[in-house]
């Protein structure tokens, strides 16, 4: 394929390099920005091209070598040739941007981004081993970059030690049992508080939950459950997200996608009454007898699929709330946004993984009369594309006159 020149200008949500030949944008994997470099295309659309890096001909300030041996090979990271300092900057500038340009943020006030250590962060991974169908060679690791394929993983810079003691065990342990037939497992710590950290894996049928400390509080989940992996973020995440819900004694509160509690907890001592809603029922089990073990009668959870309409959910009709917290997964919670000017709560908070659908539901809540007053980056994951972002809207009295958008996409 063609070979070019390319000076690297920006960087995309996905941790590409931007550049441009002759008008026309080139997304290129490895670059980054400030990188002269030869890149190959390998892809021609329409309105924009795909490259690979060949060879960086003037590196930009912030290229940097990766600490971890198997980079380029693992699928797990995306900018470890950058310096964390750079990578925040730009991963929270593509948040920032594409939100101010998408909604009404005259009033919005920019926040510091929420960071912490950029390595032994991860408190939960997902490994597969097996033979590899050509050399027959047993590995223990992760899935390949862009592919099924395996990398064999001894250790990983970005696991806890005790996850990384961990994976030398079972590794020794799994690898003379390994077939063509992949299989997945998942490791995850459970502390509890006064104790050393727990190594769970998903296979330990002797072991239900695991178990993880939030202040003052603890928490069960499943142990192939969702948590959030970085421990130290996920603190500082809720700490945050209290102070831009302005709770109030008398407050009721309503949280959205609430998995096993994580912000509905720390909410109910604050406020008296909160409602956890969730469409595991799992999970919803697990929220309830948290709030329970806690010792806090103001938190009762509920299941729904949020996905649907909430005509049917009698905890939307027959119930006041003054804030509302939104956690959604990847897809977002477009459908539950659609109808949420109907509780008529004076501040939403919307915590999110995905800043497209973060940014389209916003807009739904800008229609029915919020504005935007505060958004912030937090790096949860660091060294790769992915970012934790957060938001907080405020009921005004005037309704924007926009038309309701489509889907999103940065």
């Amino acid at each position: 394929m063609i070979l070019e020149q390319i000076e690297v200008i920006d960087l995309s949500h996905d941790g590409r390099g931007i550049g441009r030949v002759e008008g026309k944008t080139v997304f290129i994997e490895g670059a980054i920005p400030g990188d002269k470099v030869t890149a190959r295309i390998t892809q021609l659309q329409k309105t924009y091209d795909e490259a690979v890096l060949v060879e960086v001909l003037s590196p930009s300030e912030h290229r940097i070598e990766p600490f971890c041996s198997v980079y380029g090979e693992c699928g797990g990271c995306q900018l470890q040739h950058a310096d964390i300092n750079a990578q925040r900057e730009w991963k929270a500038k593509h948040f920032l941007t594409a939100l101010t340009k998408a909604v009404d943020a005259k009033k919005c006030k920019i926040v510091e981004p929420l960071v912490g250590d950029d390595q032994a962060y991860r408190r939960r991974a997902r490994f597969v081993f097996g033979k590899h169908k050509a050399d027959k060679i047993a590995k223990f690791g992760f899935r390949a970059k862009a592919s099924s394929e395996m990398v064999d993983i001894e250790s990983c810079p970005l696991l806890t030690a005790e996850m990384n003691q961990a994976l030398h065990v079972k590794r020794e342990q799994c690898l003379p049992l390994a077939s063509r037939a992949l299989k997945e497992v998942t490791l995850v710590e459970s502390v509890l508080p006064g104790e050393p950290p727990q190594m769970i894996w998903s296979d330990d049928d002797s072991v239900s939950a695991a178990h993880y400390a939030l202040n003052d509080l603890v928490f069960d989940f499943p142990k192939d459950g969702f948590i959030q992996v970085n421990a130290e973020i996920n603190q500082k995440m809720v700490a945050q997200a209290m102070d831009w819900l302005e709770l109030e004694a008398s407050n009721a509160v309503l949280d959205l996608f609430c998995g096993v509690g994580n912000f509905t907890l720390p909410i109910a001592q604050k406020v008296s009454k909160v409602i956890g809603v969730e469409g595991d029922p799992n999970l919803v089990d697990f929220a309830q007898k948290n709030a329970e073990k806690n010792g806090l009668s103001q938190a009762t959870f509920y299941k729904a699929d949020l996905f649907e309409s909430a005509k049917d959910f009698h905890w939307f009709h027959h119930q006041k709330y003054d804030r509302v917290l939104l956690d959604p997964g990847r897809q977002g919670a477009m459908s539950i946004c659609q109808q949420m000017g109907k509780l008529n709560a004076q501040i939403i908070v919307y915590v999110s993984c995905n800043a497209s659908t973060l940014i389209r539901d916003v807009q739904l809540l800008e229609k029915q009369g919020y504005q935007l007053r505060k958004a912030g980056f937090m790096d949860m994951f660091p060294h790769t594309s992915h970012a934790e972002v957060m938001v907080q809207l405020v009921k005004t009295k005037k309704t924007a006159k926009k038309k309701l958008p489509g889907v999103f996409r940065i």
